[in-house]
């Protein structure tokens, strides 16, 4: 059980982004924002944090791959940036404090990082003729927003959950 409580959640996460996407407006208060959630992303960088990295890393190909086949037309985009954001957040996270405030800032700043990159290879493909302040206002900061409040409702538990099972595996 110990084992599969990881995967669980991050297979948890990937399907409630598919159902946020269904069940939340596209129109929220009659604006025409684009909203994107990384819940996923979240996920998989908090384990970067606060558990094994390398372990996170797989998991983010994983996933990484699994996310590529199911919502992307190009596969590899994300098989490539989710095991690079979270290399990054470590990384990061070894010169910073690792506090809650510290890592929810690596986190938006990670998943911003991600949107952009997605957003030029968009550019560069010609599949998207967005500007880049129509971006900005319309598709990143609510896409920053809603990733944020996810992380501010779940990062304590996950926290606390990762610790635990860091201490069991370091233990094995």
């Amino acid at each position: 059980m110990k084992r599969i409580i990881l995967p669980l959640i991050l297979s948890i996460c990937f399907i409630s982004e598919s159902l946020f996407v269904q069940f939340v407006p596209r129109d929220p208060f009659g604006s025409r924002m684009i909203i994107v959630p990384h819940f996923l992303l979240v996920v998989l960088l908090l384990m970067g944090i606060y558990y094994v990295r390398n372990r996170a890393i797989v998991f983010a190909f994983i996933f990484g791959l699994i996310f590529d086949v199911f919502h992307t037309g190009i596969l590899g985009v994300y098989l490539f940036l989710f095991p690079l954001s979270i290399y990054i957040a470590s990384k990061m996270m070894k010169i910073l404090q690792t506090n809650i405030f510290i890592a929810g800032l690596v986190t938006i700043l990670n998943v911003a990082i991600v949107e952009f990159l997605v957003y030029e290879l968009n550019i560069l493909i010609e599949h998207v003729s967005m500007s880049m302040m129509t971006f900005l206002n319309i598709r990143l900061l609510p896409t920053l927003v809603v990733n944020l409040i996810f992380f501010v409702i779940f990062s304590y538990p996950l926290k606390k959950l990762m610790e635990r099972r860091k201490k069991q595996v370091i233990a094995e």
